[in-house]
């Protein structure tokens, strides 16, 4: 039987990219299962922008939230440290829990110049509880303050927007090796053109870490979006996104060796995204989206190439006011360029190729509103995976993921 740790670290450093390329914030918290219908699906994007009023009053607002989660992969969305946490010790690497999240949101907005300028400002604190793995998932609790400062200004009404927003994300849990600060700072012309820097830094920066998911970085990204009308009740979007990474250095022997990098060597990636989408809608109740998005990760460590297609097809259904159903099927494919398939003693094998993973899964979430203040979402997500690794080491690579949760929403 090969050694725990080494199963772990394994496991961690397989899943690394992956796990990135689903677009998790992963050092800040457990990806939030949210059962909150993103906008595109919403009957809003064919009907003009309302108008505004001749003057624009301050607005403050408190939203608040209490959502119970069960997920029977926590560790794809957590790195555990062998050499700090309790859980290193587990016979079964897989992590099984509830995760109860609770939090409250403030926002103001404050017209400076009637129409023209605009101060937003947002502080959402929130507390989350892990429960499992007989108690040692409680070094994942987590207290985490989110504080948004946003500057809008439009001169004229037949311009685009302009905002200048700034982000600072303080994430504590009770394990401190994942303590960290984000700083964000970005700026966006009206919907199609948004640059962001993003840095992270964590408050132990020296000790020898094992994963990139737990050494700083620093991204810029710039994000490029089309919308167009095509018919009455149909819509056609693209989106494309180029970021850059830089990581800092304090990795371990294990994954310098492993992903073949120099001591002191910074790994920096080039991401690329790109998303097409067509919206369609009939009866004034009904969306049904088809949508591509692919993915380039091109580093300067060949390990961490790789490339994923991703098709999807998704339905929305309006009951009544506040009362909808949303279904989301999906397919993915990864190709990891910088991966060769190796036999069980490490070797690679030769004309196997590198490894793919292939992926599908489905989402399906309601919500539900009872008044104008109080609301109930419910959202379950599936996920199964498939590799053609050799390796027996590498068997967890096939699974199967579940994520149920249930949020309570109040907004004053």
């Amino acid at each position: 039987m090969y050694p725990l740790i080494l199963r772990l670290s394994v496991k961690r450093f397989c899943f690394l990219t992956l796990i990135q390329l689903f677009g998790l914030t992963l050092l800040s918290t457990i990806p939030k299962v949210s059962a909150q219908l993103p906008p595109e699906f919403g009957q809003e994007l064919l009907l003009p922008e309302p108008k505004q009023k001749e003057t624009d009053p301050s607005k403050f607002t408190i939203d608040t939230h209490i959502s119970n989660t069960y997920n029977d992969h926590i560790e794809f969305g957590l790195s555990v440290d062998p050499y700090i946490s309790s859980l290193a010790g587990q016979e079964n690497p897989q992590l099984q829990g509830l995760i109860n999240q609770f939090g409250i949101n403030l926002r103001g907005e404050l017209p400076i110049i009637d129409k023209k300028l605009h101060l937003k400002l947002q502080y959402a604190p929130q507390y989350e509880n892990y429960t499992g793995a007989e108690g040692k998932l409680n070094e994942f609790d987590a207290a985490s303050n989110f504080l948004l400062t946003e500057l809008r200004y439009r001169p004229f009404t037949n311009l685009p927007e302009i905002a200048v927003s700034q982000q600072l994300h303080r994430l504590s849990r009770s394990l401190s090796v994942y303590n960290n600060n984000e700083y964000q700072s970005g700026i966006r012309i009206g919907r199609f053109l948004e640059y962001n820097f993003r840095l992270q830094h964590f408050d132990d920066d020296e000790r020898k870490r094992e994963d990139f998911l737990l050494v700083g970085s620093t991204n810029h990204k710039v994000t490029t979006r089309l919308e167009l009308g095509l018919l009455k009740q149909m819509i056609g979007k693209a989106e494309y996104a180029m970021e850059h990474g830089s990581y800092q250095t304090n990795l371990n022997t294990f994954i310098l060796g492993a992903a073949n990098i120099a001591d002191d060597q910074r790994r920096t990636d080039w991401r690329h995204f790109g998303t097409v989408k067509l919206l369609q809608t009939a009866a004034d109740r009904y969306v049904f989206q088809q949508e591509v998005n692919l993915f380039l990760n091109q580093s300067n460590i060949d390990y961490f190439n790789f490339n994923s297609t991703e098709t999807a097809l998704s339905a929305y259904y309006k009951l009544d006011v506040g009362k909808s159903i949303r279904l989301r099927l999906f397919h993915l494919w990864v190709n990891f360029e910088g991966r060769n398939l190796r036999d069980a003693d490490g070797r690679i094998i030769e004309d196997a190729g590198i490894r793919k993973d292939t992926q599908y899964g489905l989402n399906a979430s309601m919500n539900w509103r009872f008044t104008s203040n109080l609301s109930l979402s419910a959202d379950y997500q599936f996920i199964h995976n498939d590799t053609n690794e050799l390796n027996e080491i590498l068997s967890f690579l096939d699974y199967n993921h579940n994520i149920v949760s249930v949020t309570l929403k109040g907004n004053y």
